[in-house]
């Protein structure tokens, strides 16, 4: 209902909208949010625009009665044009100056920036270079033929005659685009026009009905010339700025829109000439048309709107009653048709629904099960009420999960506090599932897939490692034959002691065992540190890897140094291969609170987010195929944990990688 009341009354808006939008555009030809910013006083960029022009320059027609003339009499610029430009002003508050052009002169003066405005008719030839403000009054295209004429008694007769007119006026570009054939005759003013007319040099003058109708009562040659009874056209006029001079055009429409509300035009006109459908347009007709048509709409509307809300209303009242009888059946439906185990208790452990399967299952028939107490369903929720379930989640006022064992099952137990009703107790919904299989499956997927990540990682480390340590091994026996030096020799047991280690974790990895012994033994860490950087050594040296260890040389803890040095050997490994380009490995080791502290950094490539969440998976490698296994750091992991011990890495992409390690050392040397 809500949604609907809602679409009701955004229709009902819209529609109240549209029509103050239309009523403004008939009325003031602007729409409803012009006329609100017209209400606005002028913004303080806008006051600034004014204060720099502190003048406006107006530039017309200097011979264009009643809308613009020089009065010979005055000398004085005049007309309605000119009358209404005064109001402008003092609407504006900005002083405007009157300059009497020929029209052609006028529009060039206005496109080359000389004057501010002038008023004419909009058209797609003007737009090129002017912009256009709202409309100031409205005028008829008109045709002045002798009155005695027979060549022309409609506009289409107008083809193949000869038409004079006043030279830059909108009713060439009209001629221009009607008529092919019309020879045009350009005028210095529209006075001059009718002189050709009266000449008979034209068959015709084309221009605005009230200039033509002002000289032709001026001269008294009303009985010798007429207008066609049909116009040209009937266009609106209006102030047009340069392009150069948009910053006006907001101000002047504004001051328009003021003027408009004011009916200012039409008492210009009054004060001209009475009344006039010529300069302004009469709306009160269209006005009071739609203001009919807008209640008659409004009061369909409602009428529609009041009988589908009945016709809705009874409908929804038959669904509802149906839904809910639905509902009721569907729910219990449902309720029976669970797999779970499911019933209703009260707040005193009395059972007031229970499903099929929990019937079934304690063999106890639905209709004895209603209104007993929960204990004495064979305990499926156990018989020590302190402990209770059901109780708890009363107590506490939320759901409780648990799991509970009976007859070497184990069951799931959900308890959900239900709504509660008027006149009721409170009601708990306990939903027991038997999860005895999902557990068996569970530890069998887990067996499983352990068993699979070993055979995968003996397979692995039998199949990578094995060969080139067997090779390593026999050149190792060759190397010990010749004439080495002290350090070479020493460099060989190094290799030697760390192919041996090597073998060590694979036989264990392929016995399914761990990957080293647990023997633990008296263990100089900086010694141990010391003598894989010389074993390395040649490697940082070519590679150009600065290497530094922060160790107390002193330092001798009970620890198993193989597996140590593994974890140390792969952790080194791996930053040599993190900067081809050279960097730096630094090693600071510590012992505090019977710990064994190691941070190991380098200034390799560092790792992204999701190579951070994967680097311990075995396998798992970044490196090109054929030069890694992916076994490293998940032996290292390993290695740790079997220590007891804790591993965290924290890696800055294209900064470096920092592992941290903490061994605890529980015997004393």
């Amino acid at each position: 209902m809500t949604k609907k009341i809602i679409i009701f009354l955004t229709i009902l808006i819209v529609v109240i909208t549209g029509f103050i939008n239309s009523f403004i555009k008939l009325k003031y030809n602007i729409n409803i949010f012009e006329y609100i910013n017209s209400d606005m006083p002028l913004k303080e960029n806008e006051l600034e625009i004014l204060k720099k022009h502190s003048t406006l320059i107006y530039g017309a027609d200097y011979n264009s009665p009643p809308l613009r003339y020089v009065d010979n009499s005055t000398n004085q610029y005049e007309g309605l044009a000119i009358d209404y430009l005064n109001a402008l002003s003092l609407e504006l508050g900005i002083a405007i100056e009157f300059k009497p052009l020929i029209w052609s002169k006028a529009l060039e003066q206005l496109k080359n920036g000389e004057t501010d405005i002038c008023d004419m008719y909009k058209s797609e030839i003007r737009a090129k270079d002017f912009l256009f403000s709202n409309p100031i009054y409205y005028q008829r295209g008109a045709v002045l033929i002798p009155k005695n004429s027979s060549s022309i008694s409609n506009l289409k007769d107008i083809e193949g005659k000869t038409i004079a007119g006043n030279k830059g006026d909108y009713i060439f570009e009209y001629i221009d685009k009607n008529y092919s054939q019309v020879e045009a005759i350009e005028s210095p003013h529209l006075q001059k026009a009718i002189n050709l007319l009266k000449d008979g040099k034209v068959d015709a003058v084309l221009g605005d009905e009230s200039v033509i109708n002002y000289f032709i009562t001026k001269d008294d040659s009303k009985d010798n010339f007429k207008l066609l009874d049909t116009y040209l056209y009937e266009r609106e006029a209006v102030l047009a700025v340069s392009k150069n001079n948009a910053e006006l055009l907001s101000i002047i429409n504004k001051g328009i829109n003021q003027l408009n509300k004011k009916n200012t035009m039409e008492k210009i006109y009054q004060k001209w000439f009475g009344t006039s459908p010529l300069i302004t347009k009469n709306y009160k007709g269209e006005q009071y048309f739609l203001l009919a048509k807008f209640v008659l709409l409004i009061a369909f509307f409602i009428g529609v709107s009041l009988y589908v809300w009945n016709v809705q209303l009874k409908k929804e009242v038959k669904k509802q009653t149906n839904q809910l009888f639905l509902s009721k059946n569907e729910l219990e439906t449902t309720f029976n048709g669970l797999t779970h185990l499911m019933l209703v208790m009260n707040e005193k452990c009395i059972i007031t629904e229970a499903n099929k399967a929990f019937c079934e299952t304690i063999n106890y028939p639905k209709d004895k099960i209603k209104n007993i107490h929960c204990k004495k369903v064979d305990g499926i929720l156990g018989f020590d009420c302190s402990n209770c379930v059901i109780s708890k989640s009363l107590k506490e006022n939320h759901s409780i999960n648990t799991e509970i064992k009976k007859n070497n099952r184990i069951y799931k137990v959900n308890s959900y506090i239900l709504e509660k009703l008027p006149n009721t107790s409170n009601r708990v919904l306990v939903m027991i599932e038997d999860i005895t299989d999902i557990k068996v499956n569970e530890k069998k997927m887990l067996q499983s897939s352990k068993m699979a990540a070993v055979g995968h990682l003996a397979a692995g480390v039998a199949h990578e490692i094995r060969n080139p340590l067997g090779i390593i091994r026999n050149c190792c026996y060759l190397l010990n034959r010749s004439n080495l030096s002290a350090d070479d020799k020493e460099s060989i047991q190094m290799i030697e002691s760390s192919v041996e280690s090597t073998n060590k974790i694979i036989d264990n990895l392929l016995n399914f065992s761990r990957l080293t012994d647990n023997s633990k033994t008296c263990t100089n860490i900086y010694n141990l540190v010391n003598n894989i950087f010389n074993l390395n050594n040649k490697i940082f040296k070519s590679k150009e890897i600065d290497f530094t260890l922060q160790c107390n040389r002193n330092l001798e803890v009970m620890v198993n140094a193989e597996s140590l040095k593994h974890i140390l050997i792969n952790l080194i490994s791996n930053s040599i291969d993190a900067m081809p380009d050279g960097g730096t490995i630094s090693i600071s080791i510590d012992y505090t609170d019977n710990n064994l502290n190691i941070i190991m950094s380098d200034t390799g490539f560092g790792m992204d987010e999701e190579t951070l969440n994967n680097i311990f998976n075995p396998f798992f490698t970044t490196k090109d195929v054929g030069s890694g296994t992916g076994l490293g750091l998940y032996i290292t992991y390993n290695e740790i944990n079997k220590l007891n011990g804790s591993i965290r890495v924290d890696s800055i992409l294209n900064s470096g990688t920092s592992f941290i390690i903490s061994i605890p050392i529980t015997e004393e040397v």
